[in-house]
């Protein structure tokens, strides 16, 4: 009775006799040219596809960076010595505040007694020369020498006095204070606080020193520093302001961003930024770690979607739009910043545009396969 009914069948072109269901050949419902998809109405790969309508929505707002504090250069200077020596004593310690002209190390000196020597010398020599142009005058004055004597003097006066004067202004551009006949204090030329130290007693220095022996720098303005994702830089601009968390104690500040690096760097895909803030209670303290928030313009809406719906195809970021029935094509797209599984599209992807919000991964493969035959 089977085989007769399945005969019936057969001759009328069924196959609802075989004991398994035909498989669905996926040929059948999707179909790729290499370049785009086309899903049938009925294809079993849309429970896998969702479609989704782009909208312009306010812009994401990025997860904290790490940042660092760092001194202002501008703000800070080095501190050495003028002249080779011994240190003999240090007032200061890595992290004092001192005033313009305070005391901060000692140094004995030869180079500096010589100085000091010449400078008597210069001034020893100025008095006699000046004890002599009065006697010459004197003289003069009952014609017991010539005027040719006298103006002698006076051109050997002005000369010591020149000399004098150049070992003075020579004494008083080392920026010390001299203490005895070979020892002096090198002094502070600026308020601020000592950020860097690398000078102790019985320390042979000189000027020529690579590096200086000390730093001071004014703490009351900082800059933070922090290397940015690259897609969060890029509606970013010199003058914008940026929020500064501080874990130490669990504040915030503002700052403002006066540098935006034109480079990326190459490994880790992040650009430099800049940002100077006030510091007048000196919470941020330099080589300190801290977090920066960067709030973008509100007013500046953008198209958002989830993160699977941007695949990669290539060096290219793309998203599936509709382009008809059926039909979804890769679109080249330029993303932005990336929060709560959702990725802005600052190109390629327009308001009101159908695209494929789930399963982008599918199509792509289903593309890439279709490629390869």
């Amino acid at each position: 009775m089977r085989r007769d009914l399945c005969a019936a069948l057969v001759v009328l072109g069924l196959t609802a006799c075989n004991d398994k269901p035909r498989p669905v050949n996926p040929v059948e419902t999707i179909k790729s040219d290499g370049k785009s998809v086309i899903l049938t109405d009925d294809a079993p790969q849309w429970k896998y596809v969702e479609m989704a309508v782009a909208r312009k929505q306010a812009p994401l707002t990025p997860l904290p960076v790490p940042a660092r504090v760092d001194l202002d250069e501008k703000r800070t200077s080095n501190v050495g010595v003028p002249l080779a020596g011994r240190v003999e004593s240090v007032l200061v310690r890595l992290g004092t505040r001192v005033k313009a002209g305070d005391k901060l190390f000692s140094v004995r000196s030869g180079a500096f007694a010589d100085l000091d020597r010449e400078t008597e010398g210069a001034r020893a020599q100025v008095a006699v020369r000046q004890r002599v142009l009065e006697r010459v005058k004197e003289l003069y004055e009952l014609k017991a020498a010539a005027q040719k004597d006298l103006l002698t003097s006076e051109a050997e006066l002005r000369e010591s006095e020149l000399a004098l004067k150049a070992a003075e202004s020579k004494q008083r551009s080392l920026q010390v204070v001299a203490e005895g006949d070979n020892l002096f204090w090198v002094k502070a030329s600026r308020a601020g606080t000592v950020v860097d130290l690398d000078v102790f007693s019985g320390q042979e220095v000189t000027p020529d020193r690579d590096k200086p022996l000390m730093r001071l720098s004014d703490l009351d303005e900082v800059l933070v520093i922090a290397d940015l994702p690259e897609s969060d830089v890029s509606d970013l601009s010199v003058g914008e302001g940026i929020t500064i968390n501080l874990a130490s104690n669990n504040t915030t500040r503002d700052g403002l961003i006066e540098y935006i690096s034109e480079v990326v760097d190459s490994k880790r895909r992040t650009v430099e930024v800049r940002a100077r803030a006030k510091n007048v209670d000196r919470a941020l303290r330099p080589n300190a770690f801290v977090e920066v928030l960067v709030t973008p313009d509100a007013r500046v809406l953008s198209v958002r979607v989830p993160d699977g719906a941007v695949v990669t195809q290539g060096p290219r970021s793309v998203v599936f739009v509709a382009t008809g029935p059926g039909h979804l094509a890769p679109a080249v797209v330029v993303t932005g910043r990336r929060s709560g599984g959702e990725t802005e599209i600052r190109s390629g992807l327009d308001e009101g545009t159908r695209f494929v919000s789930r399963g982008a991964l599918l199509l792509l493969n289903q593309v890439q396969l279709s490629g390869e035959k």
